[in-house]
């Protein structure tokens, strides 16, 4: 009689143990943590493009600019573009002005410097011991504030000030539509384009510098405490804080809610475009415009290389049109000072040379 049982098997206890729904060995079960590393670093905050208008200091003695001018000054140290071509404007009058008995050309190129990034100008009279004129000087514009008695104070570091009566002061003011106390420069309304490309510098900056500098999510499973902490110290300290916000995750692996394996126990999301996520040429290329524009400067001028094979033109008849519309009346601007300098003070410019060489 032929026997019809089936021959027992050996049931491995890890396919029991997968049979009923688990497959670890009971451990300890580790907990979900998450971190976040990469945090953008602002370098310019958003109050330097806020206008304040003009009111008197709490001490009552003088205006308060309308705007910061240190975040004025700040803006010329954040965009290259920006520096450059306000150097260039400033050359442009240091070239074509005559030396001058009552006032150094030191002096001149520090007053250029300040009326081109704050639209304000200032000269304090020396005078001698019978109250007569010998020298004029130049006053920092950033700490110089005009009084509300007509006179005028000059800030001190450590907290202290000057204070000048307004007939030794010779104040060159830009002019400005909401207020007549302070100048302020046309390119105030071009402030977010210069900010703009600083950020966009530093955002590729640190998009190299900084390892994690894609922006991911690092998720991790069933690793135990010491493993997980010893993962996220090492991306903390793996490179520098990046603009890409990047997450470390360690989590229990679970299946259909119940612990289980995960298939990848490790696993890379990436988040956003990894290859032009911030168009960086394209916004460069935007704010250096935006900046020529408001300052109103050629870009062959500038020293900006062409994009195409045409190249910038004659930079002969365009050096030319910009001495006509921009150099002239800005050296009729200087001149204004002449109704308060002494006449052998006086503010002359001279032709620049290029206008006698005659075509061979």
């Amino acid at each position: 009689m032929m026997n019809t049982t089936k021959p027992r098997q050996r049931v491995d206890r890890l396919y029991t143990s997968v049979m009923n729904g688990g497959l670890m060995p009971q451990k300890k079960k580790s907990k979900t943590r998450a971190f976040s590393f990469g945090d953008p670093e602002p370098v310019l905050g958003n109050q330097i493009g806020d206008y304040l208008g003009v009111f008197a200091d709490m001490n009552g003695y003088w205006y308060l600019p309308p705007v910061s001018l240190a975040g004025l000054a700040k803006t010329l140290y954040a965009n290259g573009t920006h520096a450059s071509v306000l150097e260039f404007k400033q050359n442009q009058l240091l070239a074509s002005v005559q030396d001058n008995p009552m006032i150094t050309r030191a002096e001149f190129r520090g007053a250029f410097k300040d009326f081109e990034v704050f639209d304000n100008a200032y000269f304090l009279a020396i005078r001698n011991w019978l109250g007569g004129i010998n020298r004029y000087v130049r006053l920092p514009a950033i700490n110089v504030r005009v009084g509300t008695d007509d006179n005028y104070f000059l800030l001190q570091s450590d907290g202290s000030f000057l204070e000048y009566p307004a007939s030794d002061i010779i104040h060159l003011n830009g002019g400005d539509i909401r207020q007549a106390i302070y100048g302020v420069p046309t390119y105030f309304a071009g402030i977010h384009s210069i900010l703009l490309g600083e950020a966009a510098t530093l955002f590729r900056r640190k998009y190299y510098l900084n390892g994690a500098h894609s922006g991911y999510i690092l998720v991790t499973f069933d690793l135990d405490d010491d493993k997980a902490d010893d993962i996220e110290q090492a991306i903390v300290q793996s490179k520098g804080p990046g603009n890409h916000r990047s997450l470390f995750l360690n989590m229990e692996s679970t299946i259909s809610g119940k612990p289980g394996y995960t298939k990848d126990r490790v696993q890379l999301l990436p988040v956003g475009d990894f290859g032009n996520r911030d168009e960086y040429d394209k916004i460069k290329e935007v704010t250096q415009q935006d900046i020529l524009n408001m300052h109103r400067v050629p870009a062959g001028l500038a020293s900006i290389m062409a994009n195409n094979a045409a190249g910038h033109g004659d930079l002969k008849n365009v050096r030319e049109v910009y001495y006509d519309c921009e150099t002239i009346p800005k050296q009729a601007i200087w001149q204004e000072l002449n109704e308060r300098l002494l006449t052998r003070g006086r503010v002359v410019f001279k032709e620049p040379r290029w206008l006698h060489i005659k075509e061979i």
